[in-house]
């Protein structure tokens, strides 16, 4: 009986789960907007272009805890000062539209010295370290 209904169950899930793609249907396409396909040129812009050139120059304090106190950004410079005080840099990445930053540490801090840097709304800075495959830490700032 066990397994009359565990197999059942089985089969049930398996149903449901292959009926949750989405459809192949041309007609779908046609009734997007053409405005959900295109990107705003601003936007795009703005994510490519260089790090002094997006405003995100000043001095910037996390709202996490983090062992930085502050990250003062100046050009492609970048100052961290805090448990973790170092000199790093910040480069567009030329494959995506993102940039990243690398911290020079004296002492290697393995979680938090290459991540990617996205500027949000001219009010926030948001650091995706680099990490193991599942994700690495995230720093969140302000304007200090």
């Amino acid at each position: 009986m066990r397994k009359t209904t565990a197999g059942i169950a089985l089969g049930l899930s398996a149903m449901l789960l292959s009926g949750c793609g989405g459809s192949d249907s041309k007609d779908d396409e046609a009734k997007k907007p053409a405005a959900q396909s295109s990107k705003k040129p601003q936007q795009e812009e703005r994510k490519s272009a260089a790090p002094e050139a997006a405003g995100m120059d000043g001095t910037w304090k996390p709202i996490n805890k983090s062992p930085i106190a502050t990250m003062t950004i100046a050009g492609n410079k970048v100052t961290t000062t805090g448990k973790l005080a170092c000199p790093g840099t910040l480069k567009p990445n030329k494959n995506k539209k993102e940039t990243v930053i690398t911290l020079n540490c004296q002492t290697k801090e393995p979680d938090r010295s290459r991540g990617t840097l996205e500027f949000k709304d001219g009010t926030h800075v948001i650091i995706s370290w680099d990490g193991p495959a599942w994700g690495g830490l995230i720093d969140s700032l302000v304007r200090a």
